[in-house]
C-alpha cells in the first residue's frame, strides 16, 4: 500500500495481495482517522461479501477466487471498541462458470488485490463511533 494526501483527501493505492479492509485500519491507524468515506475501483483476486440475515444475526457469505473487477466500493470509517471500523460495501464483476459475466456484491468482508486497487478516504471532522444492538444484531453510529 501507498499513499499520498491531496487537500483533505487520501488518495490510496493497494498492491497486488493487499487485503483491502485491513489495509484501511491500517491506514486510519497511522493517521488518526476516525470518521470518513471510502471510494475505491480496482482489481481483485479474492473477495468474501455478505447479506445480513437478521434472524440468524449474521451474514450469508458468498465467496469468489477469480479475476474480479472492483466496480464500486463505497463505505465508511468510524470507530467501535477504540479501533478504526470500517463498513463497506462492493460490487464486483467476473466471469463465470459459463464464461458469462456475472456480478458479486454486497457487505464487504474481505478481498484481496490481485492487480491493483485505486481508493479515496475522505476524512470529516470528529469522530462517529459505533454501539452494538442486541437485538438487530448489528453495530449501528453512537453519537453520544
Amino acid at each position: 500500500m501507498d499513499y499520498r494526501k491531496f487537500g483533505e483527501q487520501y488518495y490510496i493505492r493497494l498492491d497486488k495481495g493487499d487485503e483491502i479492509l485491513s489495509s484501511l485500519v491500517m491506514l486510519c491507524e497511522q493517521e488518526s482517522i476516525g470518521t470518513a468515506r471510502i471510494q475505491g475501483i480496482g482489481g481483485c483476486s479474492n473477495a468474501v461479501v455478505g447479506v445480513f440475515d437478521p434472524e440468524k444475526k449474521d451474514y450469508d457469505r458468498e465467496e469468489v477466487t477469480a479475476m474480479l473487477e472492483l466496480i464500486s466500493l463505497d463505505g465508511n470509517v468510524t470507530v467501535f471498541e477504540g479501533r478504526p471500523y470500517i463498513h463497506a460495501h462492493a460490487s464486483f464483476a467476473y466471469r463465470g462458470a459459463d464464461g458469462r459475466p456475472a456480478v458479486l456484491c454486497g457487505h464487504l468482508l474481505e478481498a484481496i488485490i490481485g492487480l491493483t486497487g485505486e481508493l479515496v478516504l475522505t476524512p470529516a471532522e470528529g469522530s462517529i463511533g459505533r454501539k452494538y444492538i442486541d437485538a438487530l444484531g448489528i453495530r449501528v453510529w453512537d453519537f453520544s
